[in-house]
């Protein structure tokens, strides 16, 4: 019996299953932004301070069973004197607190006199959050004295989660050789958009065969 799976029908089938669909999951994952800076006595000085303490911040989530491809984190930030570099990174978890970089922030230069106003981080190159996983977002700030402030909100409001779970705040203030928990929760808003897929090799072999195919056709023909 002649069959009716024809080299250019497995063909598009296979681009059909590969071609990727648009996301309906882009946006935030975690968020308690827009808010109102609570002002200079709660929020918190990142990088060296005028108090010689090297303080660092993060704010931590745990990834449902979909894997997510990290977009970017905008923060509340303002910044007195001197122009300052805000930086950091997407961190592991261990023991409930920042472990391993995984990916580390763009720096960006914020001018003296800013803000509060939201700053944009990114990743240099794309990075997944991986399901089922806990990350920790740590900002932090140049390690000559300064005044750089992630900002908190007023009221006090933690970050809404979507699709994941808020897993707190950490604050270290000696360089990130040690954490404790935080109830001040600075503003901040992780953005997220669904990984793409990766074909099956039930997939890739059906892709091939199609290719296979056509390329046999035309040999016949000729």
């Amino acid at each position: 019996m002649k069959s009716n799976c024809s080299p250019i029908k497995l063909l598009l089938v296979a681009l059909l299953i590969c071609t990727p669909v648009a996301s309906v999951n882009a946006g935030a994952i975690l968020s308690n932004l827009p808010g109102i800076s609570g002002g200079t006595s709660v929020s918190t000085n990142l990088g060296l301070g005028p108090d010689l303490f090297d303080r660092s911040k993060a704010v931590g989530l745990t990834m449902d069973a979909v894997a997510m491809t990290f977009v970017s984190l905008e923060a509340l930030i303002s910044n007195e004197t001197p122009d300052s570099i805000l930086s950091g990174g997407i961190y592991t978890d261990v023991g409930g607190n920042p472990g391993a970089l995984v990916a580390a922030f763009t720096p960006v230069n914020v001018a003296s006199n800013f803000g509060p106003s939201i700053v944009t981080l990114t990743t240099a190159a794309s990075s997944v959050l991986a399901a089922n996983t806990s990350y920790w977002f740590l900002l932090d700030g140049p390690g000559t004295e300064n005044l750089l402030l992630w900002d908190s909100l007023a009221p006090n409001t933690a970050p809404t989660a979507t699709g994941v779970a808020y897993d707190g705040y950490r604050f270290s203030s000696d360089g990130g050789t040690s954490w404790a928990v935080s109830g001040i929760f600075n503003g901040v808003r992780i953005n997220a958009t669904a990984a793409a897929a990766v074909p099956a090799p039930a997939t890739l072999a059906l892709l091939g065969l199609g290719l296979a195919g056509i390329g046999w056709s035309r040999r016949k023909a000729a």
